[in-house]
């Protein structure tokens, strides 16, 4: 697949396919007048950058544990990588409901005080 194919295919600009080849995160082949070809295993751990970056790791993670990306990696460690992640997002969840009960009770707090008046 050319690299306007994949950009059109997984909605991503040039220069971010480009980062991650620069990252370490690709790494493509070339067709014969050099221009880059991705291939089917190429397009699969796309996918899977997708899916981590959806999932709120960013690139300098995956970049740093390349096991996130490897099909054939140490399955226990992918897994403590995403659990350490989904912890995280837990963690995030919470303090957004603390923040959003606190709101809900200011907003009660001002309702009856200007059903007071």
């Amino acid at each position: 697949m050319t690299i306007d194919e994949v950009c059109r295919s997984f909605h991503i600009d040039k220069e971010r396919l480009q980062a991650y080849e620069r990252g370490g995160l690709l790494n493509c082949g070339k067709d014969e007048d050099g221009s880059p070809d991705y291939g089917e295993g190429e397009l699969r751990r796309l996918g899977m950058i997708h899916s981590l970056l959806n999932a709120g790791l960013e690139t300098t993670t995956m970049e740093q544990n390349p096991v996130l990306l490897d099909e054939e990696g140490n399955c226990g460690e992918r897994v403590r990588i995403l659990k350490r992640q989904r912890c995280r997002l837990l963690e995030d969840i919470h303090a957004r409901q603390r923040a959003l009960d606190s709101l809900d009770y200011l907003i009660r707090e001002i309702k009856k005080e200007g059903a007071q008046r």
